[in-house]
């Protein structure tokens, strides 16, 4: 059914730890309630999501590495009544109120706009969206999926394991990150698309011989920068992108990316509007009873949905646009930066300024910099900061706040 690193589970691996699960009252009468699920065995973790959605109850899954208060204050904000904290036989009791009725995912926004929202999707939502991924997708069992990202997370739990298994192959499951042993397990399974966050998939890259390449490598959370996607297009035979949000998943989908920002055509399930390349809008995702509002700027082009930027993270400057993704692509295009994001600072003059944080190979001087995005950029768009880091740091997701950058509470 799936490989968790090198150990395989079948179904009737699955079906025994059912029966363990039966034995467990909280879990056996779990119809009406909520289930929040912190266990760091991934094993025990898909059982419980397959048991609780067969039982009609709700499933919560939080990221293993949380700490029990943490994981706590997550059970109690997305109102569970059960917490599963590393241990099945232990359950914690958060709430004793009922609820007439639940059978729903529920996950929490990345949080990285703003503080992070409490979505529940119906298991019929999370049906459809498998059936349309799938049919998108359009790879048949013989390619796996190696899922080297958090299955807590609808990304590598409903795009990674489950559409692996709705179109009859066995996922493989990844929580040992070591680059050499990703790529043993590539090597392990020739036909693959591998599932990951935008920097493990280059760190992947620059550990490339040269001979042996990657055959399908997807990504999502953040689109890749444009020095990574030309590195990961020489060391895999093709690469793709899917952009999502918590209250649909999966909306779009690319099978051959050729820019950064291409994120892909949309499911058939639903419809996509933005802008145009010369006027990009807001996207926004519709479904037949309801629409959601992304707070995200794109427009669409030849079928074709582009992701510019956060609408918040967008800079302006003194009435002119500064897309970050422009001004980071040009950063990573000079060959000591390794990694650069772009965000804005507040500023008396000019309303906002444009401001970075780098992290390089070698020592950079400011006026080196200066030069370097002269020849790609507009005045206004080369950042007035420069911050040299030893790392950028990222939410718990992977995701890069520029709030948090930009010095915004949130």
């Amino acid at each position: 059914m799936f490989y968790v690193n090198d150990q395989y589970y079948s179904i009737d691996d699955l079906e025994k730890q059912f029966c363990v699960f039966d034995n467990i009252p909280v879990l056996r009468d779990s119809e009406n309630l909520r289930i929040a699920v912190c266990i760091s065995d991934v094993f025990v973790m898909l059982s419980l999501y397959f048991y609780i959605r067969n039982k009609g109850g709700s499933f919560v899954p939080i990221n293993p590495s949380q700490p029990e208060d943490g994981a706590t204050r997550i059970a109690v904000g997305t109102g569970s009544h059960i917490l599963i904290y590393q241990e099945i036989k232990t359950p914690i009791v958060i709430s004793e109120n009922t609820n007439e009725a639940e059978g729903v995912l529920v996950q929490m926004s990345s949080g990285t706009t703003g503080a992070p929202k409490c979505i529940e999707r119906t298991w019929k939502s999370i049906e459809e969206e498998l059936n349309n991924y799938v049919s998108l997708l359009a790879f048949n069992h013989q390619t796996t999926s190696i899922v080297a990202c958090p299955v807590s997370h609808s990304y590598g739990l409903i795009s990674g394991v489950l559409a692996c298994i709705r179109r009859g192959a066995e996922p493989v499951i990844l929580t040992n990150l070591n680059p050499r042993y990703i790529w043993k397990k590539l090597k392990d399974h020739p036909r693959h698309i591998l599932y990951g966050a935008p920097f493990l998939l280059y760190s992947m890259a620059l550990m490339s011989n040269g001979e042996d390449k990657m055959d399908y490598v997807i990504s999502s959370g953040t689109t890749l920068p444009a020095e990574w996607l030309r590195l990961l297009k020489r060391v895999s035979n093709k690469v793709l992108q899917q952009y999502g949000c918590s209250e649909v998943g999966c909306v779009s989908l690319h099978k051959s990316v050729n820019e950064s920002k291409e994120v892909g055509y949309p499911l058939s399930h639903l419809s996509v509007h933005a802008g145009t390349k010369e006027n990009p809008e807001e996207i926004i995702i519709n479904l037949s009873n309801k629409s959601i509002y992304t707070k995200d700027l794109g427009y669409i082009e030849n079928g074709i949905l582009c992701f510019l930027t956060r609408i918040d993270d967008m800079i302006n400057v003194s009435g002119l646009n500064v897309y970050p993704q422009e001004v980071e692509d040009v950063l990573m295009a000079e060959p000591r930066i390794e990694e650069a994001v772009v965000y804005k600072k507040s500023n008396s003059f000019s309303g906002e300024r444009v401001c970075a944080q780098y992290v390089s190979s070698e020592p950079l001087l400011e006026d080196e910099l200066r030069e370097w995005c002269q020849k790609f950029l507009a005045p206004y768009q080369i950042p007035m900061e420069f911050n040299s880091v030893n790392k950028i740091e990222k939410l718990p997701n992977g995701k890069i706040s520029r709030k948090i950058l930009g010095g915004v509470l949130i």
